[in-house]
């Protein structure tokens, strides 16, 4: 039964650690990311 136990207690934190971040609200402290530069189209540049 001991390893009965241990298994449960690993199920429950890789359980909890996955829902941490989830239920955790966001934080509004950070500016939020410039946007990404995409790729330009070189053909049609003059």
């Amino acid at each position: 039964m001991n390893e009965g136990w241990i298994i449960l207690g690993i199920c429950l934190i890789v359980v909890l650690g996955g829902a941490l971040p989830l239920i955790r609200p966001p934080r509004n402290d950070m500016p939020p990311s410039p946007p990404k530069e995409t790729l330009r189209d070189w053909r049609s540049e003059k």
